[in-house]
């Protein structure tokens, strides 16, 4: 009987503690089964340091373990890869401090209404980043290639209640206000969103690491064993998206069917799996250069009506799949949409150079 791959994700590289759970993952599961480590050259030299202190200087993490190397310009794509040819994955998700950041308010007001609403609506801070930007991508990823009923999540006991509220917010669509117009939500930006989709992960498991010396968890590896039973006991059935693996990654002048609705679409000029938020429905993607063009000055300078991110952080599209072009004399144009990759609202064209919100 073959045994089972199992991928594991980690927030951040050069955390002792990815090792430490590693190692656990490797006491919960069989012999036969293999564990998946996308990484750089680095990750083994580290592994085989907390490896040799759980079971003995003379056991290689080799036995168990695969190094898959990757690049800053390949790595997408394969996580992306593994994420679709394991069996199981065990992401680890940890923030980038100490804690997980607070979330930022302005001064609250108690009178209701007034002009300058949206005003204060567009001056509210994002928050800071929740956790690594790389696993909130793979997050992202599994969301796509539909592996989070397959995925247990691990994280450290003490951020438990944090990261469940985070993951609530997460999947909350739109921003919740006050009768007084005043914020009870933060503005999540649209990587930490990402975390909402943790709601569809089949397990969550905490653990506590009293002994920073401690190389392995065995509490850790008896509920991932418990969980892994779980799962291949529930029958677990994996559907296997309707768009192709392929088509995930890069540009490309031709059509694809694409998420979130597999529709045909036209994504020539950015990469696939740097866009967070790909709009529904046929259409094709308007190369932002181009866009400078007809927008005034005060538009670009503006960037996106909602949270002011820069122009470069849109994404630009017109409805269909031909162009007519913009800016002609004879009146036949596209309408320009865009989706703000930051906060993921929609704007569009309003008369000949303005953004306007949708």
């Amino acid at each position: 009987m073959a045994g089972r791959r199992v991928l594991f994700l980690r927030t951040f590289r050069n955390d002792d503690t990815n090792f430490v759970i590693v190692n656990s993952l490797a006491l919960a599961l069989d012999e036969e089964d293999r564990i998946e480590v996308v990484g750089d050259h680095r990750d083994r030299q580290l592994a085989t340091e907390h490896w040799q202190r759980a079971f003995g200087l003379h056991s290689q993490p080799e036995s168990r373990i695969d190094f898959i190397v990757s690049t800053r310009t390949d790595w997408r794509r394969k996580v992306m890869e593994r994420i679709h040819a394991a069996d199981v994955i065990v992401l680890f998700i940890s923030p980038k401090d100490l804690d997980f950041p607070e979330f930022p308010f302005s001064q609250s007001r108690s009178e209701i209404g007034g002009a300058g609403d949206w005003e204060r609506f567009m001056r509210e801070p994002m928050t800071r980043p929740l956790t690594g930007q790389g696993l909130l991508h793979e997050i992202a990823y599994l969301n796509r290639l539909q592996r989070l009923p397959h995925t247990v999540v691990v994280c450290d006991a003490k951020f438990q209640p944090t990261l469940d509220d985070l993951i609530v917010l997460g999947g909350m669509i739109g921003y919740a206000v006050d009768m007084a117009g005043n914020f009870i939500t933060p503005k999540l930006t649209a990587t930490d969103k990402q975390v909402g989709h943790l709601r569809k992960a089949f397990r969550g498991v905490t653990y506590q690491r009293a002994d920073p010396n401690c190389p392995i968890l065995p509490l850790l590896a008896d509920a991932v064993r418990d969980a892994l039973a779980e799962m291949a006991a529930t029958g677990s059935t994996r559907h296997l998206p309707p768009w192709k693996l392929e088509d995930l990654t890069g540009p490309s002048p031709e059509p694809r069917r694409l998420p979130p609705d597999n529709e045909l679409k036209i994504i020539a000029f950015s990469d696939v799996e740097k866009v967070f938020f790909i709009p529904s429905g046929e259409f094709i993607q308007i190369e932002d250069q181009e866009m400078r063009r007809i927008l005034n000055r005060t538009a670009v300078r503006t960037g996106c009506p909602y949270c002011r991110a820069p122009i470069e952080k849109m994404f630009f599209y017109t409805r269909g799949l031909t162009r007519l072009g913009l800016g002609n004399a004879s009146g036949e144009n596209d309408w320009p949409n865009a989706k703000c990759q930051v906060c993921g609202s929609k704007s569009s064209l309003f008369g000949e150079d303005m953004l306007a919100p949708q």
